[in-house]
Protein backbone atom coordinates (compact mmCIF):
# COMPACT_ATOMS: atom_id res chain seq x y z
CA UNK A 1 0.00 0.00 0.00
CA UNK A 2 1.02 3.39 -0.80
CA UNK A 3 1.23 5.91 1.79
CA UNK A 4 0.82 9.82 1.23
CA UNK A 5 3.43 12.06 2.04
CA UNK A 6 2.07 14.12 5.52
CA UNK A 7 0.51 17.28 5.03
CA UNK A 8 4.29 19.49 6.37
CA UNK A 9 1.95 21.50 8.69
CA UNK A 10 1.15 18.08 10.25
CA UNK A 11 4.76 16.87 10.14
CA UNK A 12 5.73 19.95 11.95
CA UNK A 13 2.99 19.51 14.81
CA UNK A 14 4.08 15.95 15.55
CA UNK A 15 7.90 17.15 15.62
CA UNK A 16 7.02 19.66 17.77
CA UNK A 17 4.99 17.68 20.08
CA UNK A 18 8.07 15.16 20.02
CA UNK A 19 10.37 18.14 21.06
CA UNK A 20 7.80 18.68 24.12
CA UNK A 21 7.94 15.21 25.14
CA UNK A 22 11.88 15.17 24.58
CA UNK A 23 12.18 17.88 26.60
CA UNK A 24 10.24 16.78 29.38
CA UNK A 25 12.78 13.30 29.57
CA UNK A 26 15.85 15.71 29.34
CA UNK A 27 14.14 17.17 32.35
CA UNK A 28 13.61 13.92 34.29
CA UNK A 29 16.89 12.73 33.11
CA UNK A 30 18.86 15.76 34.74
CA UNK A 31 16.73 15.29 37.99
CA UNK A 32 17.83 11.36 37.68
CA UNK A 33 21.47 12.50 37.29
CA UNK A 34 20.97 14.98 40.57
CA UNK A 35 19.26 12.30 42.56
CA UNK A 36 22.70 9.97 41.91
CA UNK A 37 24.99 12.50 42.61
CA UNK A 38 23.59 13.91 45.85
CA UNK A 39 23.35 9.73 46.68
CA UNK A 40 27.09 9.24 45.57
CA UNK A 41 26.16 6.60 42.82
CA UNK A 42 28.38 7.18 39.48
CA UNK A 43 26.52 9.14 37.01
CA UNK A 44 28.54 8.29 33.97
CA UNK A 45 26.22 6.27 32.04
CA UNK A 46 23.08 8.90 33.05
CA UNK A 47 25.07 11.64 31.50
CA UNK A 48 25.57 9.60 28.25
CA UNK A 49 22.48 8.97 27.78
CA UNK A 50 21.55 12.56 28.36
CA UNK A 51 24.03 13.98 25.61
CA UNK A 52 22.11 11.73 23.27
CA UNK A 53 19.04 12.49 24.20
CA UNK A 54 20.11 15.93 23.18
CA UNK A 55 21.51 14.98 20.29
CA UNK A 56 17.99 13.49 19.14
CA UNK A 57 16.89 16.70 20.10
CA UNK A 58 19.26 18.76 17.92
CA UNK A 59 18.31 16.79 15.06
CA UNK A 60 14.32 17.40 15.46
CA UNK A 61 14.95 21.05 15.68
CA UNK A 62 16.72 21.51 12.88
CA UNK A 63 13.76 19.40 11.09
CA UNK A 64 11.21 21.40 12.17
CA UNK A 65 13.28 24.36 11.12
CA UNK A 66 13.68 22.66 7.70
CA UNK A 67 9.75 22.53 7.51
CA UNK A 68 9.25 25.77 8.32
CA UNK A 69 11.22 27.13 6.18
CA UNK A 70 9.35 25.04 3.03
CA UNK A 71 6.36 26.18 4.59
CA UNK A 72 7.82 29.82 4.48
CA UNK A 73 8.52 29.36 0.81
CA UNK A 74 5.67 27.68 -0.11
Amino acid sequence: MIRAMPDRTEENARIQQQIVEGDLRMSAQIARIEWMIEKDYDPAEARKLLRHMEAILDLWRIRRQLILDALARS
